[in-house]
């Protein structure tokens, strides 16, 4: 399988890193429309949103429950990075090709934010003169359209393209306070894509896309919880609790997330015979407008609600990178630049009054880098690569008319890696990386007597190191693929939120060691196993807080696993197949004291699709036992002694249909 996540193509087994790869055909069978969805088929990552539209990712346990900015998992879309968290979950339906999941520190080649790895979404490129349409339909109201269609002209040397798609549903939740149901949870995406290949030469390549996307969804969702029974709760007329049963939501304010939103991506490609150049422009605007209850109830003793709150995004990216080979070497280099602003206003409800804020955050920042890969001996490949980048984060408060406040850091981040192919298509690896996340300002004011009324506190870049060795390739004459990787990851000068006055702080150190493993086997016939396991342990080192010494860390189950099982077969002039699924979720610790846990779940699905010669039928069942759980859960939030947590979706049911020619 040709893989670009080392931003190059290359083999994946000669990529030294372990790195699981989502194509389009998984994508469709599973009927994948949100990165969301996307854990189920990966070991090791989890994905989660509670604030609408602004994913959560882990990845090796590493990740981020609330910085929106700075992550550790950085989201690509054909070499653009994703730098806004709007932006980091894009709709995946029909258009893309694959999504590659590069695991570990990618500081080299990456830059920012990609401390636990990167996940790499490839678009479909176009292909001739072709049109294809599909209609879904399924329970919750759920409906889905889209339509693809390209035009070769001159010989194949100029293709445009357009692909449109829609989902909506309804929600599942009951809102005991206004007696609605299925309003506060409902959502509606919609996308559009507009794109012109060039080929000039059979050297040169030039690749434009236009994306818009327009993403009504749900804001936040938490529901109390009963520490003991993990039963749903709410709020009582007094400062008491009462019960409420499961799918059950207490809001005064019901709100909404609306966000809008454009891109432009241009990709430049000439090859000199000697080298290549690839240069990647991007541009990106988005709209984040909120209501939302931010204190969970309906109880006008306690009120915080942001009414509204819209974030204004721009982002400019600029990369050139040069590709070349000399004799046994494979080498790459470049640069990239980015500047980043986002505007933010906020009307701040409370009991108390109202608090109203206004500010800008810029960013900006430039980077080399260079990687050099080198057969020195048949079947043995030394890996090395280096990256410097200085970034800069400024914060103007325009609400209080308050000085700038700017943080500058530079840091450097490398690679060393030995790869050796002890048989064809078998490939066993050690490596060394680092990555880093930027440092910055606070986009929101120090809370002081439970008000926002503080400084802006700045903080300095965390640092990523981690030792991995890793084996993988195929088997048993090509029927069985495998991978399995070991890993150790020091988390130093770690960004912690400290909930005394809700600004992050470099005032953690974590250790994360793990292991990985995956398998997809041809048993027999049509009949396919896929199966992968994922068993992370983490200790906090460092904290503010020495309760917190030696435990785990929050929010991320222990292990998670996954096994498939799946027929593929034609039937007379009918492509067939059918999967059976079943997903492990470990015991996920819900505070850094490990004073309040998850227990671990699992949860099956079943997908099935069959391919005619023009059309296909698709159907998916996600939840097949309408398994009542908890997605997520939080200690101690919003107040001391308070625990909530977000629903799992139930059941759901999705048949489309399809059209190809």
């Amino acid at each position: 399988m040709t893989v670009t996540a080392q931003k190059v193509e290359q083999n994946v087994l000669d990529v030294p890193a372990t790195v699981e790869v989502v194509g389009a055909e998984d994508l469709a069978l599973h009927q994948i429309d949100s990165l969301e969805d996307l854990d189920k088929l990966v070991s090791g990552l989890g994905i989660s949103s509670y604030t609408g539209g602004q994913p959560r990712i882990y990845l090796r346990g590493m990740g981020d429950a609330f910085d929106l900015k700075n992550k550790r998992v950085a989201v690509y879309v054909d070499g653009v990075p994703q730098i806004d968290s709007v932006l980091q979950d894009p709709m995946l339906l029909d258009h893309v090709e694959r999504v590659e999941v590069l695991k570990g520190p990618q500081g080299t080649l990456y830059g920012r934010n990609a401390s636990a790895g990167v996940i790499n979404i490839v678009t479909k490129r176009l292909r001739g003169n072709a049109a294809s349409a599909f209609l879904g339909a399924g329970n919750h109201d759920q409906r889905r359209g889209g339509a693809t269609l390209s035009k070769s002209l001159a010989e194949d040397q100029v293709l445009l393209g357009i692909n449109a798609s829609w989902t909506r549903r309804n929600g599942v939740l009951e809102n005991v306070a206004t007696g609605s149901r299925g309003k506060l949870d409902g959502q509606e995406r919609r996308n559009l894509h507009l794109k012109a290949d060039l080929y000039p030469t059979d050297k040169t390549a030039l690749n434009l896309t236009f994306s818009h996307f327009e993403d009504d969804s749900a804001p936040y969702l938490q529901t109390f919880i009963d520490p003991t029974t993990w039963k749903p709760i709410r709020r009582d007329a007094g400062r008491g609790f009462v019960p409420v049963r499961f799918y059950q939501i207490d809001r005064d304010t019901e709100g909404h997330t609306k966000t809008r939103g454009n891109g432009l991506t241009l990709r430049v490609s000439h090859d000199f015979d000697l080298f290549r150049l690839n240069s990647i422009t991007g541009y990106q605007q988005d709209k984040l407008h909120t209501v939302s209850d931010a204190d969970y109830s309906s109880n006008p003793l306690f009120k915080w609600d942001f009414d509204p709150y819209t974030n204004e995004h721009k982002q400019l990216s600029q990369e050139f990178q040069l590709v070349g080979n000399a004799g046994a070497a494979h080498w790459q280099t470049g640069v990239f630049a980015y500047g980043d602003q986002t505007d933010n206003s906020n009307a701040f409800k409370t009991s108390y009054g109202n608090i109203l804020s206004n500010s800008r955050y810029r960013t900006r920042g430039v980077a080399w880098y260079g990687q050099l890969d080198y057969v020195f001996v048949p079947g043995w490949t030394a890996t090395a690569g280096g990256r410097y980048q200085r970034d800069r984060q400024k914060l103007k408060d325009f609400q209080q008319d308050r000085e700038e406040v700017s943080k500058s850091k530079s840091s450097s981040t490398y690679k060393l890696a030995l790869a050796y192919a002890f048989q064809p298509d078998n490939t066993t690896f050690l490596s060394y990386g680092t990555g880093y996340t930027p440092g910055g300002v606070n986009t929101s004011p120090q809370m002081i007597g439970g008000l926002p009324v503080g400084p802006y506190l700045s903080y300095a870049p965390e640092k990523t190191s981690s030792i991995e060795w890793g084996i993988k390739g195929r088997l048993a004459g090509q029927r069985l693929g495998y991978s399995l990787s070991l890993y150790h990851t020091l988390l130093r000068n770690q960004q912690v939120l400290d909930m005394a006055d809700t600004q992050m702080k470099n005032i953690g150190e974590t250790r994360y060691r793990g292991v990985e493993m995956s398998a997809d086997y041809q048993i027999a016939g049509p009949w396919n196993l896929n199966a992968g396991y994922a068993l992370n342990t983490s200790r906090i080192r460092k904290s503010n807080d020495p309760a917190e010494l030696g435990k785990s860390v929050p929010f991320v189950p222990g292990n998670t696993g996954r096994v498939g099982v799946q027929y593929k077969d034609r039937i007379a002039d009918t492509s067939v197949t059918v999967r059976l699924d079943m997903n492990h979720v470990g015991r996920i610790r819900a505070d850094a004291k490990n004073s309040f846990s998850q227990s671990s779940y699992q949860l099956f699905s079943l997908s099935g699709k069959a391919d005619f010669k023009h059309w296909w039928l698709s159907l998916s069942v996600n939840n097949l036992l309408d398994k009542q759980y908890y997605s997520n859960a939080i200690a101690n939030s919003p107040l001391a002694g308070t625990h909530t947590a977000v629903y799992g979706q139930p059941r759901t049911v999705l048949l489309t249909l399809g059209s190809k020619f």
